[in-house]
This record gives structure tokens, sequence and C-alpha cells, in this order.
């Protein structure tokens, strides 16, 4: 059957293309549900070119577009389309018992870019003919009403508007209402609202929804919000009017249709529902290609009706997870900025020195500095792993999936992530990516090679820059050559990095390889083997156990120990109160040992508890700390022994065991690669002492710095210094100024709030939904739900009459509101930010708010009564805060 432009389009009839631009965006949409097999109610489609003949020629000028709607509002539906829809209703059974809905459907309605939300009309229970002729025209004239200009307008999009309309039979629902498939406060649940019967006013924002939010994981229930106990409105009339979709009123009536005044249910919607729901759900956002905006109907027979489904148009956040893993064995609790702009830097330098290594193209390097600036993140004062860009590092390398296991393995991550998956890629991409990923391979492998060379030649260029450095004059130097000696340091050292951290991958690799082996073998817990496998050198070999360089300081200080004990007895009574006269007395009493004394400090002295915290004193800056640890090593008991032979040895013998009745290929690369192992564990050790020393020189220089800037009066002391970033010190060290003593005053009573707070958990999923307050706002301040992140403090100008409002007294302030309706859309843009006293986080008006990009929280107790025009607030849109200044 050939395709006529202007007559009226029934699914099911014929073929057609370009959908969108013939039926109008929800048209197009609603084709799409029903290609998919999910249930649509029975619809028809007035398309757009049955509308334009009488918009023909008309400019979009102010006048042009006045005329438009003015045209549309008169608009008469041919004989012909008439004729049709009369036959197709008939079918309905349209009349009293069967009302229909009348839909906008604009050809640029309900896009990726713009959804329109609530700007066009549409028209509920129309259930005669004159009502329905009625209907069209006004649903298609709207179109062309100033808040669908000024949507325009706002996001850029032509005036020129091409009207659909859709007539579908209107679902008796006992409940209705808006699934987001990806809830964009909170992207890892799908959100669901829900009001009882059909009406309009959860879209509206005149009524407030059941809230259901599912986990998108599994589907399981992770927060409910009771209904609002006030009534609703009265039930429509015949052709009442509406906004564009199908909606619901928020408590049921006596007959179970319309909108009624009655007690809501405990639980709108039932588990066996709610489970629907979400199976859907995932199903469209599959199918479609993203997250979706979804309006459904459930009938009086329980089975749901999908009514609309478009592309949620506000941005989604990336769902970042921060985990402090083993680097809260680095950095345990809070730190410092200082610490924190030096370590992400430092992780940034070196990442990118080894992917320049592996020989990865500049241009690759370069498009991933987002991810290699950002592996660390703070959190209220302590330091976690990005584990996002950590993964995304290591799509780089060859077997996405490997790599990941054994990174997660060696950086202690305990609950893996997966919102970064390995592409899926065809044959062809595979072989383009071949020759790239087979190179890098063979670099690593050609590194690791090479590391026991490139470990000595690294420790022979380090040794050299530590002695030149400690024999500076940083006492006298200024803060000028101070920033010099540190950029000197970057240069000579941290940016030649790149041997310790091949070495990283090494040990990564090697470990994820010995695991597998072990596991392979029956190893019911291959950690727990090679804790005891490598506690000492190779049992089987008999070779005299050679100490792990991490061990080397307490060795030291056990000879110390011993030393003090047979030869400074005299020395032992003042060593067992050590106080912080004790290193000028020692000095003075026993010369030989205070030389010995400085000998450790020179090789070990920044090897202490939180090492890589600048701002930890360690024995190189105050020497009294060093006789606190030596205290433990006095006695003669006191002995930090090697590793017992035994752990080793039984380990060793239940290797053995296991490789009985295996063949010799197996057997050798099981030993190779625990060697291998061994081998790389060893180096890691004795490089992080110089990572250790490397930090230590550091803290040097920038407590050198600190005093400096305390001499100049640009801190109020040298130990301010710490509250400071790097790039804030080396402009605080140029120009001064007294706003750095005060930036680093705020920032220090900040980050004691953070200490005096309980400990966040380990790992942190940004955004997640807030723990429940357990305690009232304070005296005067409000509390609602954040919708739209965004901290604002500003002048209030309360409005219970969009039409009555002066636009001139909202622009720059924060507005107050009983509640919103896409009429509202005029005001929004020049506000500063909006308040809610009753309403819908799926609420047309809301999702406006979040494309205009406005700070929102709704469902503030008492807000309009409480907050009046011209009051000072401070707000927060994400955790609901509002606090009230004057």
């Amino acid at each position: 059957m050939a395709l006529v432009d202007n007559e009226l389009f029934v699914p099911g009839t014929r073929p057609l293309a370009a959908a969108a631009a013939y039926l109008g965006g929800k048209g197009a949409g609603l084709l799409r549900l029903r290609a998919l097999g999910v249930p649509v109610p029975e619809f028809a489609v007035l398309p757009t070119a049955l509308f334009e003949p009488v918009l023909a020629g008309l400019p979009t000028t102010a006048a042009g577009l006045a005329e438009r709607r003015a045209r549309l509002g008169s608009f008469e539906v041919p004989a012909a389309t008439q004729a049709a829809l009369r036959a197709l209703l008939a079918d309905w059974g349209f009349g009293d018992e069967q009302p229909v809905a009348v839909r906008s459907s604009v050809a640029d309605e309900d896009g990726a870019a713009a959804a329109f939300p609530g700007l066009m009309d549409s028209v509920l229970h129309v259930s005669t003919w004159p009502a329905l002729l009625a209907a069209v025209a006004r649903v298609a004239a709207s179109a062309y009403s100033d808040r669908s200009l000024d949507y325009r307008r706002q996001r850029g999009l032509p005036l020129a508007a091409r009207p659909a309309v859709v007539v579908q039979r209107q679902v008796a629902a006992r409940a209705a209402g808006v699934l987001f498939t990806t809830f964009p406060e909170y992207p890892q649940e799908m959100a669901i609202h829900a009001v009882a019967g059909l009406g309009e006013g959860l879209v509206n924002g005149q009524l407030v929804p059941e809230e259901y939010y599912l986990g998108k994981a599994d589907g399981q229930l992770v927060a409910q919000v009771d209904a609002d106990p006030t009534p609703s409105p009265s039930p429509p009339g015949e052709g009442s009017q509406t906004t564009q979709t199908f909606s619901c009123g928020r408590h049921p009536s006596p007959g179970g249709e319309g909108l009624g005044v009655g007690a809501t249910p405990a639980a709108l919607l039932t588990p066996a529902t709610l489970a629907e729901l979400y199976r859907l759900g995932q199903r469209l956002e599959a199918a479609l290609g993203g997250p979706q905006d979804i309006e459904f109907a459930q009938d009086q027979a329980g089975r749901l009706w999908l009514v609309q489904a478009r592309p949620i148009t506000q941005p989604v956040p990336e769902v970042v997870v921060y985990d402090n893993a083993n680097i809260q064995e680095s950095y345990c609790g809070v730190t410092t900025p200082l610490t924190f702009s030096f370590a992400q830097r430092a992780y940034a330098t070196v990442y990118r020195q080894t992917m320049h290594a592996l020989g990865l193209p500049a241009a690759t390097v370069a498009a991933h500095e987002p991810v290699i600036t950002n592996l660390l993140a703070l959190q209220q004062g302590r330091i976690y792993y990005n584990l996002n860009n950590w993964y995304r590092g290591l799509l780089l390398l060859p077997n996405f999936r490997q790599s990941k296991a054994d990174m997660e393995r060696m950086m202690g991550v305990l609950e893996p992530v997966d919102f970064v998956h390995d592409q899926r890629k065809t044959l062809r991409q595979r072989l383009a990516l071949l020759p790239r990923l087979t190179l890098t391979l063979g670099r690593l492998l050609g590194e690791f090679a090479r590391l026991p060379q490139r470990v000595r030649a690294f420790q022979v260029r380090f040794e050299a820059e530590y002695q030149r450095f400690y024999q500076l004059p940083l006492a006298a130097l200024g803060a000028a050559d101070l920033l010099r000696e540190i950029e000197h340091l970057n240069q000579a050292l941290l940016t030649r990095w790149t041997t310790p951290i091949i070495n990283d991958f090494r040990v990564m690799m090697a470990h994820g390889a010995a695991t597998r082996h072990l596991s392979r073998l029956g190893v019911a817990d291959p950690e727990e083997f090679l804790s005891r496998y490598l506690a000492g050198s190779p049992a089987e070999s008999g070779a005299e156990a050679e100490p792990l360089a991490s061990l080397l300081p307490a060795l030291a200080l056990r000879e110390l120990g011993a030393l003090a004990r047979q030869e400074f007895p005299e020395l032992l009574p003042l060593l067992e109160q050590p106080s912080s006269e004790l290193p000028a007395q020692v000095a003075r009493l026993a010369p030989a040992f205070h030389q010995r004394v400085q000998h450790y400090v020179a090789c070990y002295g920044d090897r202490t508890m939180g090492e890589l915290k600048l701002e930890t004193e360690t024995m190189r800056t105050s020497e009294a700390l060093f006789y606190q640890y030596l205290v433990a090593y006095l006695a003669p008991s006191a002995a930090p022994t090697m590793a017992a032979g035994g752990l080793p040895a039984q380990a060793a013998a239940e290797l053995m065991m296991r490789l009985k009745g295996r063949g010799w290929w197996q057997a050798r690369r099981v030993r190779a690669s625990l060697a291998t192992l061994r081998q790389a564990v060893a180096r890691r050790e004795a490089l992080r002492l110089e990572r250790t020393r490397l930090f230590g020189m550091y803290r040097a220089a920038y407590r050198a710095l600190g005093q400096r800037l305390a001499t100049a009066g640009t801190l109020a002391a040298p130990l301010d210094v710490f509250w400071l970033t790097e790039a804030e010190l080396a402009t605080a060290a140029q120009a001064g100024g007294p706003q750095w003593a005060a930036l680093a005053a705020a920032r220090q009573a900040e980050f004691a709030s953070y200490r005096a707070a309980p400990a966040p958990p380990g790992r942190l999923v940004v955004p997640s939904r807030p723990a429940a307050p357990t305690i009232a706002p304070a005296e005067g301040n409000l509390r609602g739900t954040g919708c739209y992140p965004g901290q604002v403090s500003g002048e209030v100008v309360v409005i219970t009459d969009p039409a009555q409002a002066d636009l001139g007294a909202v622009r720059g302030r924060v507005v107050a509101a009983l509640r919103t309706d896409p009429g509202w859309a005029a005001l929004f843009p020049g506000c500063r930010a909006v308040l809610i006293e009753r309403g819908s986080a799926l609420s047309h008006s809301v999702i406006l708010l979040r494309e205009l990009g406005i700070p929102t929280i709704i469902n503030v107790p008492g807000l309009t009564q409480r907050l009046r025009s011209g009051q000072l607030v401070h707000l927060d849109g994400r955790s609901g805060e509002v606090e009230v200044i004057d």
C-alpha cells in the first residue's frame, strides 16, 4: 500500500521510514515500543504532513509565530482523515466507557537532545467526537505556546515546530507513573514514581508520588518513600487538559479511575509489579541505546502498559568508585593538601613516563591525560584510588581482564568494579590493534628482562642525587632557590622513575601468574601459601636467607640496641626514658654511639609510620623520634628475627607434594613463576626504600620553604606549608600576600573537622544515596530532597503564582514555591536555584531544571510558610540542606 503523507497512520497497517519526521517524536517512540513487543495501548497518529499546509509560508517572526498558533488552534481535520479515525475509534469502543487521550507529538519532541518535558499539551478523558476534534486543534496549537517557544530559544532549536498529534486508547488505570531506567541523581539505581488512578498530578508536580528505587545490578529495592497523605484534586471532566504525558493521580478514587480522594495504600506497586518494571526498564535501556524516561499505566487487572519511552536528556554522571585499598597503608587517615597534590602529581608523572616506555604513541598518552592526572582523589581529607581511571589505563595493555584481576589483587581491591569494560571489538578491529598490542607486550617483556641491570643503574643514580641533596645548606637557601631544588628533584629523579614502576608491573603480573599456577595445583588459598613461601630465601636451595630491604632498618636498630647494651650500659637509663633533650645528651656523653645514630638516620631516617605523608615527623626531622623507636630494641630479647625458617620450609615441602605426579613442564613453570615473583618482590622492597628517601628529600625542601614563607610573613608558621598545595606554594613564594595565611588557617580548620568526624568507609561510590540523616536540621534551617547538585547563597523570592511573578525579581535569586509545573519554564532560566515544597524528582519541571543545570531541592516541609521574600539562604542541591542566613 503506498504511503500518503497526510493520511492517518495506524501501526501495523504499513511500513514506515523516517518515523520521527512523519509521526513526531512521541509517535515514533510509541512505534519503537510496539516493534519491541512491549504492551502499548492502541494508537493512531495525525502526521506532521496533515498540519503543514496551514503553516506554509508563515515566517518565524513574533507575528508569524502568533499566526501559526492561531491557525493550528482553529485547525479542522480533513473529512477523509475524520472518516478513517471514526472507523478506528469505533473498533476501540470509543465513548464514555472507553475515552481516549489526545497527545502532542512534535517532530523534535522526546529526542535525545530535547525532551520538551510537559511543555506541549495533552488532553485526557476525551469521549465525544466534538471534544476530540477540539482537542486535536488545541494540542497542535500548543507546539507554539509561549513556554514551548521559550524552551526552543533556550535550547537553540528552530522556532518552526512541526506538530503531529497522537490519539491513543486511554487505560483505565489503577496506578500509573514514571520509570527512569537510570536515575540521574544515583545512576546505580532505577527510579519508579507512581500514583493511584489515572491523572496528571505526578508529572505536573502537583502531587508527591510513592517512590521506589531499585538497584540496577539486581533489581532489589534500595529505598522507598511513602506517598503524600494530602487529598488529590477532584476528578477532571471530559477533555481535561494536562501535560503531554500519561500520568496518574496520587490517590485512588472509589471506583479506581480518575482522580478521587481516598487513602493511599501502604504500597501502591507490589513486588511483582516492581520486578516486571525492572525487567522492562533493563530491556528497553539496552534495546534503545541508553537511559530512558518511561511512562506506564497499570490497568485494573494488573497489566502494565507503556505509554512513552524517550531518552533521558539531563546528563547522567559517571559512577566513580574511590577505594583506599592498600593506599591506606601509605596514606593512612587524614592527610594534608600539600601531600595530596604532591602524591597526585607523582603518580601522574610516573604513569605518564611508563606509557612512553611501553611505546604508546604520544597522541594516545595525551588523550589519556584526564586519566593520568586523576589516578588519586581526596575524599574527606583522605587519599583514595580512583578505580575507574586505573581500569581505563589497563585498557591499553594486552589482556584487559587478566590485567584487571592481577591489579585488583595487588591493590587489595576486595570488591571488583565493573563500570569500565574491555570494549568488544570486531575481528577487523582486533587485527588492526594487534601490531600495537604486540609491540607493547614486547616492550614490556624486554623491560622485564633488563630489570636487574636497570635497577642497579637506577640505584647508582639515585644515591648520587641523594648525597648531593643533603650536602645543600637548605636552611640558608631562599624561597626561589628551594623551588629550583624541588624542580631539580622532579627532573633528576621523579621524571626518571620508570624502573620502579616497571618492576611494580612485574610484581603484579608475576603475582597473578603464580596465583593461577597454585590454584591449578589445588592450593585453596594461594595468598596464604605465598606469604609463607616468600617469607625467606628459597628453602629448597639451602642458601642463607638474604633479608629484604624493608627489613634492613629494623635489623640496624637491633644492632644499635645490642651496641648500647654491650658497650654503653651507662646510657641505658637515659635511652629507656627518651626525651626531647636525649639527642644532645647522647652526643655529649657517648659521641661514638651518637655518630652511629647519625649514620642510621642518614640511611633510614625517613623510614617511619606515615612516611609518604610530607607532614609526618621522621627521625630525620626530629632525632628524638629515633630514640623512641630504639626503646623496643634495648632488651636482650628484642630482636626481630629473619623470617622463621620453618615457614618457607613448610611451604616448599607442600609444593613438592603437590607437584608429585605432575609433568616436568608444569613443575618447571610453577617453580619459575615463584622464583620470578621472589626476585621482583625483593627488587620492589629495595626500590620502595628509595621512594621513602625521595619523599624525605621533598619533605626537607618543603619544610625549609615553609620556614622562609613564615619569616617573610606569608605564612603564620613554618608548618603551615602543608596546608597549601604545590601550585599554591609556588605562587605564594613568588608573589607573597596575606591571603595565604588565611587560606592555610581555613584549611587547617577544615581538615581538623575531618579528623573529628567518623572515618568514611574504605570504598566510596559517587554519586550514591546518602544515609538517612540521623539528626534534625538546625533550628531555623530546612531540609528537603536534593535533585540537582550545586551550592548557592542568595536572596529568596517566594512565588505562589508564576503568572503574577516579576521576571526581573526572579533573576539572580533563589525561587521558593509550593509546587511547580512546566508553566514555570519562563521563570527558571534567570534564577540561581529553586526550592519546591512539594514535588517529584521525575516531574516535568524538575526534569527541565536538571536540563538547565539549576540547583534544585524538592519536598521541603513548610517551605513557603517559613521563608519570605528577601531572606538570605545558603543551599546545597546535593544534600538537600537549606540554611537560613537572615
